[in-house]
């Protein structure tokens, strides 16, 4: 199958899976995950709604690389599927993509698009994973086959600062 091919059957399945774990590393190199409900598939990139007061803003500030995980539960076996997005995770601050990146959270999550609309997003942050490369575990093609997919983006990440520009 080809890139193209795989890309678009990864968004779709991506599109379709309620929770992902995103996983990093802390300041003392100890790694860590934690459950997402309120993200959104960007192109081949991942917007993330967090707590600006949670620990991992500042962790990622540190070691923005990160992998995020999207996996159905309710699978049978032989057809088997998930998605590992790896990237650099990095604050949204451009005022159009932070906007589209709010919306489409939304679209996911009630829970965040009721919190956006209620405080403007005074307490919280919208992350995005710039990925660099996916792994697309496929049963349905054989136990245990992965197809990595590597991922050129015209978005650039300050690393320095955390900041993402937009596309």
């Amino acid at each position: 199958m080809s890139d193209q091919k795989v890309s678009q059957e990864i968004v779709k399945y991506a599109q379709s899976v309620s929770i992902g774990v995103l996983a990093y590393v802390r300041a003392d190199f100890t790694p860590v995950q934690r459950t997402f409900g309120a993200f959104a598939v960007s192109g081949n990139d991942i917007l993330l709604a967090t707590g600006k007061s949670s620990a991992k803003v500042a962790e990622i500030a540190i070691h923005p690389t990160a992998s995020f995980f999207l996996e159905n539960q309710n699978q049978k076996i032989e057809e088997w599927k998930s998605a590992l997005y790896i990237g650099k995770v990095a604050v949204v601050t451009e005022e159009e993509e932070l906007r589209r990146a709010v919306e489409a959270i939304g679209e996911r999550s009630t829970f965040f698009k009721n919190a956006a609309e209620g405080d403007g997003l005074r307490n919280f942050l919208v992350l995005r994973l710039q990925t660099s490369e996916i792994e697309w575990l496929d049963y349905a093609v054989g136990r245990g086959h992965v197809d990595k997919v590597a991922i050129e983006s015209e978005t650039s990440v300050s690393n320095n600062l955390g900041v993402v520009h937009g596309d």
